[in-house]
């Protein structure tokens, strides 16, 4: 899966060498990436060595409609979450490329069907009938039909487009957009439904053969520092309403980055969605193993319980206490070995199994296939076979034990270890354990020692309990058992002396089993309690009745200003339906505070108290104005901001 995300971030930047775009501080959200003048774009061409340029605008949310079986007008989704695009695809040079063409160096999408939109009228008149295209999987999987007119969705507004051709992304034969959907404009198109008119997110550089990159660099920097200054000296002479309008742009600075830059970056946010899947199943796989530590600890413990006379009858051959433990050992590394080759194959394909559900979720095709490399097969082996010998080391120390006379002996077994050490080592585990817990619960700490505290107390506190179960083992089963054998009479008092018999085997056996319904139970609270709290914040914090938001895998990607004001214009026209509307924007880190950044709400002060109690403790929302500002609570402690202090921002 990382492979692939790793091939689609190649695919993204295509054959790109040089990247101009504005720069974010360290830590920021490059989601939060401002768009820059398009009057860039003439600083670029007539620079030595770069052959040439192509700019890019893109929009969040951007969603055609359609009509479903039922005659209903829907808008298409990604089950799984996957973004829904806009952005430009015309040729810098006008033309129309035939049919499984590279469309643009810039655009790696490769038409399959029709042709390129073209430029109508301004889509910012709503009687426009633009075009546009679509990627060739959303196209297949709703049902858009090239020459039919469907309605987009884009921040800009709902617009009318004639759909006029599919393509492909990354492969001219196959889509490789992992379910993303692509709706493809004309430059000046996408920068209107974009609200991005006069903007670039982008600009890719394409450079000649044999040119120096550093030193185009180092031009294009020059160039593009002159023009960031030159800007600031304009907007300096504004008046104060347009200086406060355009200090977001003042304050951006413009950068030149290598593919490879962008490349990692893009692996990177790509990595962090990876991680949190193998996290949750490294989580698994370590369960798995300690969980089948105890198995295999305890099947050893079994088996060689029941070989007692033929481990002995080798003693008495003359085999050595030394040469019997390392026989048991090597037929842990054999099973080891051959459970390990077992686990590998199940491993692939169950991964073969994980690709095929991600795929229908609403990923789209994978590129590429699931990986078998050598480390993976060198840390499967060590950890299969390492957990197999080290479960079979306590077995295999005790046959040392075993006397050459006992194979005379029917009645012989492994001798058992003494109660006494093991009871004092789990009693004070137990009790660390328990401590820690209560320490995480009760004192004022830092969230990753609180998280430390609670975990290593929970695994500590199992540890005590498994130490000390044997010592409880008879009188719980004998209590468990009464009913059991009243029911099912001599099985079930057979079932009973066998628990009662071996409390070590049976607290070991019951260890897994206790294992399983420690997470069961963990599960269950945790997301008990989480979904509790929230009910509770909601409820608390909360006045309005209904949500309105997109549905992608962004959160902040937002919807179009039409669509709010419609709402609240509903709510004037139609009050007994629509008490109050209020619209809202948010971004996370898009704001820089004090040298941190910081999450961002924009909202209606004014009604805001209708729909939400946010507890104001110093001051009021309803005079804060256009350069108003609320702030939590912790950081306006954390800043010493106090009621009437200006607030200096980053954007």
């Amino acid at each position: 899966l990382r492979d692939s995300f790793d091939e689609l971030a190649t695919d993204i930047s295509g054959d790109i060498d040089l990247v101009v775009r504005t720069s974010i501080d360290e830590g920021g959200d490059r989601i939060n990436r401002l768009p820059f003048p398009e009057e860039v774009l003439d600083l670029l061409t007539d620079v030595p060595g770069v052959r040439n340029v192509w700019p890019t605008v893109q929009a969040w949310n951007v969603v055609p409609l359609y009509i479903d079986e039922d005659g209903d007008l829907k808008a298409i989704g990604t089950s799984g979450g996957a973004p829904q695009f806009g952005f430009n695809v015309t040729p810098p040079d006008g033309s129309d490329y035939g049919n499984t063409t590279n469309v643009s160096e810039g655009s790696q999408l490769f038409l399959t069907d029709g042709r390129l939109p073209s430029r109508t009228e301004s889509v910012l008149d709503p009687a426009t009938v633009g075009e546009f295209a679509l990627d060739n999987k959303t196209a297949d999987d709703f049902g858009f039909e090239i020459g039919e007119t469907y309605t987009v969705s884009a921040p800009g507004g709902n617009r009318q487009f004639v759909l006029v051709g599919t393509a492909n992304f990354g492969d001219p034969d196959e889509d490789k957009n992992f379910g993303a959907n692509l709706s493809l404009f004309d430059e000046e198109t996408t920068q209107e439904i974009a609200n991005k008119v006069g903007l670039y997110d982008e600009i890719s550089i394409y450079l000649e053969d044999g040119a120096d990159e550093a030193a185009t660099m180092g031009q294009i920097q020059e160039r593009l520092d002159l023009a960031t200054d030159e800007f600031r000296a304009v907007l300096a002479g504004l008046p104060e309403d347009q200086q406060i309008q355009l200090s977001a742009f003042g304050q951006t600075e413009l950068e030149v980055v290598t593919a490879e830059t962008k490349i990692a970056e893009d692996q990177s946010d790509f990595d962090q969605f990876i991680d949190i899947i193998s996290s949750v199943l490294l989580a698994f796989a370590i369960i798995a193993v300690v969980v089948s530590a105890f198995i295999i600890n305890n099947t050893f413990s079994i088996v060689i319980g029941q070989r007692v006379r033929e481990l002995a009858l080798l003693r008495a051959l003359g085999a050595t206490g030394r040469q019997i433990s390392r026989s048991v050992k090597l037929e842990a590394v054999v099973i080891g070995v051959v459970a390990t080759a077992l686990g590998l194959v199940a491993g692939y394909l169950l991964s073969t199994l994980l690709v095929w559900v991600l795929v229908n979720i609403g990923f789209g095709d994978l590129p590429g296939s699931i990986p078998v490399r050598p480390r993976t097969i060198a840390a499967a082996s060590i950890v299969g076979v390492g957990a197999t010998l080290l479960s079979a080391i306590g077995p295999s120390r005790r046959v040392r034990k075993i006397p050459p006379v006992a194979a005379l002996r029917d009645d012989v077994r492994l001798t058992p270890t003494g109660m006494r050490r093991r009871l004092i080592v789990g009693s004070a585990v137990a009790l660390a354990g328990i401590g820690a817990l209560a320490a995480g619960m009760t004192i004022e700490l830092s969230t990753r020692a609180v998280l430390t505290a609670i975990g290593g107390g929970a695994l500590a506190a199992f540890m005590g309990v498994y130490l000390l179960s044997p010592a409880v083992t008879r009188p719980v089963a004998m209590v468990l058992g009464w009913p059991i054998r009243k029911v099912y009479r001599i099985p079930g008092r057979l079932a009973t002396d066998n628990a009662r018999r071996a409390p070590r085997r049976t607290a070991a056996t019951a260890a897994a089993l206790t294992i399983g319904l420690a997470l069961v139970s963990l599960a269950a609270v945790v997301s008990d309690s989480i979904k509790a709290t929230f009910l509770s914040t909601l409820d608390q914090s909360v006045e309005a009745d209904l949500f309105v938001y997109p549905g992608t895998f962004n959160p902040q990607a937002g919807f179009s200003a039409e669509l709010g004001s419609d709402l609240q214009n509903l709510a004037a026209e139609q009050p007994d339906l629509v008490e109050s509307a209020m619209t809202m924007r948010w971004t996370m880190g898009g704001v820089k505070i004090g040298g941190d950044f910081k999450d961002l709400v924009a909202a209606e002060l004014e009604i805001l108290a209708e729909h939400m109690n946010i507890q104001v403790i110093e001051g009021s929302e309803s005079g804060a104005g256009t350069n108003g500002l609320l702030v939590h609570v912790d950081p306006a402690g954390d800043l010493g901001l106090a009621v009437g202090d200006p607030v200096p921002i980053d954007f």
